[in-house]
């Protein structure tokens, strides 16, 4: 296996377009017309209606923004979680559902979260008495508040209604500013509740989390986890920008990529290429730039290559701007880093 078999490459983080269509059902409730909202931010309605449509994350964050203001309340996000409906999540609601017990069923969602949103990572924290499940921002990525909302107040709902009202949580920690109306809060979650905090975190006791789920079934489950699969796979492949990506690699070995050669592996011109790229947030200079810096840093610490070598694999024609990209990547000269790691 090769340095290029092993890069993963990702774009601007999305969300599932059943989890926008959620949030514009719970803006009409207000009786304001989501699909002007949608207008303002160029999102086709149709998409919506896709159970395998994704959607630009700040755009979705937009949304939020625009809910907010449109329906004057800031606890909006809680209320979303009435409307997801059994297919919001993909084949993931189902697994859900028919999970083991909450804490097989957060297994599934730490596992299987980037069917929802690539811009949080899930993070299982697990205590004596009592465990959380956590919502981690990631670097450079942005998310709304009123999101966490909705995240945690499905997270609230779903066991809450497998359960018949048995299993709750026992405190909240969230990283959005207390709202100036903390009731809506209050009497959802009927637990202590931690607003500015280092984390967005979710706590039942381990007693609720191993209770057995009324609707588990362990052979629908595995099922429903194949299907997941499925559905992440070809989410990877469908991204053009990674497929472009996929091409620098290729080209990258035969020279420096040329963007006007690899429209043509497309068949399609360069202009179209760009077009293409753009509609998913990025240009064929962020993917050479992206694959540039991910190699380069790979070669540096996993390879005996001398730094000339590394800079015509990576397609410089030029030692001296190899150098200069790296350290504008990384803060230190090729050399300095390899020393240090």
């Amino acid at each position: 296996m090769t340095f290029q078999d092993n890069i993963q490459l990702t774009t601007e983080p999305t969300t599932l377009s059943s989890w926008a269509l959620a949030i514009c059902r719970t803006i009409d409730s207000y009786d304001v017309d989501s699909k002007a909202l949608l207008q303002q931010l160029g999102i086709n309605p149709e998409l919506l209606q896709d159970p395998n449509g994704r959607i630009p994350t700040s755009q979705v964050t937009q949304l939020w923004a625009l809910a907010v203001t449109a329906c004057g309340d800031e606890s909006i996000g809680l209320k979303v979680a009435n409307f997801v409906q059994p297919t919001s999540f993909n084949a993931l609601s189902f697994s859900l559902l028919v999970s083991e017990s909450l804490a097989d069923a957060w297994i599934r969602i730490k596992r299987y979260y980037e069917i929802i949103s690539n811009v949080l990572e899930m993070e299982i924290v697990e205590g004596e008495l009592e465990s959380a499940l956590c919502f981690n921002r990631l670097a450079e990525n942005h998310y709304a508040f009123e999101a966490i909302d909705a995240f945690m107040a499905t997270s609230y709902l779903m066991p809450l209604q497998v359960s018949h009202g048995q299993i709750k949580p026992v405190r909240l920690e969230l990283e959005r500013p207390s709202p100036a109306d903390v009731t809506p809060f209050e009497s959802l979650f009927s637990c202590p509740i931690h607003f500015n905090a280092d984390s967005n975190r979710i706590y039942f006791s381990n007693e609720s989390l191993n209770t057995p789920f009324p609707s588990a079934n362990r052979e629908l489950a595995i099922r429903n986890d194949a299907a997941i699969e499925e559905y992440l796979n070809r989410l990877s492949s469908q991204s053009f920008s990674s497929k472009v990506a996929k091409e620098i690699v290729i080209s990258m070995s035969l020279g420096n990529p040329d963007r006007e050669a690899i429209a043509k592996v497309f068949h399609m011109s360069s202009r179209n290429l760009q077009r293409k790229l753009k509609l998913e947030n990025t240009t064929f200079s962020d993917q050479l730039d992206l694959i540039r810096k991910r190699l380069a840093l790979t070669y540096i610490l996993e390879s005996e290559l001398a730094i000339i070598e590394i800079s015509f694999r990576l397609g410089f024609k030029d030692p001296s701007n190899f150098t200069r990209a790296f350290k504008r990547w990384y803060k230190k000269s090729p050399l300095q880093y390899r020393k240090q790691g």
